[in-house]
């Protein structure tokens, strides 16, 4: 009798270790796709937008690295998107264009400003504490000359019985001497489902 319950009780704990969660490979990901906004469509969205910039002729003609900083990015959608980092990836593939430098010095709600910048000057400077030859010297930080800022929204439709999401990426790269435009592009991703399918 105790051979038998120790059998079922190792059939059990078998069967639930094989329930339990498993690794997907990113590459793979996308047969467990979603109606929501997941890892393929950020990046999609970052690889054409960043393509879109770094090919326009604005950016073709900067001879040296302009600084950037991130303004707002709206999320008018009803998924929970992480902005910044959606941010923080276009922003990485410009700096590694060479053609951008990122100053997280100020900052809009596209992304957090690194508040140990205005911390350290305001604790060291004139602090007996600290050796005040390796303290920063006022007027260290780089001016920004651009402005990176963004917008996404989502529209739901019925198409045949089935739901219809399409999800648009706005992104605006504007002059802060000028305030012109420079560069702006907008990016979709659309996707169908059964009506059971939610997007939220």
């Amino acid at each position: 009798m105790s051979k038998v319950i120790v059998a079922l009780v190792g059939i059990v704990f078998f069967s639930a270790c094989n329930n339990g969660p498993e690794y997907v490979d990113s590459a793979d990901s996308r047969s467990y796709a979603s109606m929501g906004l997941d890892y393929h469509d950020i990046e999609s969205v970052v690889e054409k937008s960043v393509d879109s910039l770094l090919s326009s002729g604005y950016v073709q003609n900067i001879k040296q690295p302009k600084v950037l900083v991130i303004s707002d990015i709206i999320n008018d959608t009803m998924q929970n998107v992480d902005v910044e980092q959606l941010s923080r990836k276009i922003t990485r593939n410009m700096r590694n264009s060479g053609k951008f430098k990122l100053s997280l010095a100020i900052s809009g709600t596209g992304t957090s400003s690194d508040k140990m910048i205005d911390s350290v000057r305001k604790q060291t400077r004139g602090n007996e504490e600290f050796n005040q030859y390796s303290v920063i010297e006022k007027g260290q930080l780089q001016g920004a000359g651009l402005s990176l800022s963004g917008k996404i929204w989502q529209k739901n439709v019925k198409v045949n019985g089935k739901q219809r999401t399409d999800y648009f990426f706005l992104l605006t790269l504007v002059d802060l001497a000028t305030g012109e435009v420079v560069w702006d592009d907008e990016a979709n991703i659309i996707k169908v489902g059964s009506n059971k399918s939610v997007s939220w």
